[in-house]
């Protein structure tokens, strides 16, 4: 369990950084 919410958290984060770069 721990280790599928680590992923989660994981793809949550590039997803953010990316959304970040591309509205710059």
């Amino acid at each position: 369990m721990n280790s599928i919410i680590y992923l989660v958290g994981l793809v949550v984060i590039v997803l953010f950084v990316l959304s970040f770069l591309g509205l710059r």
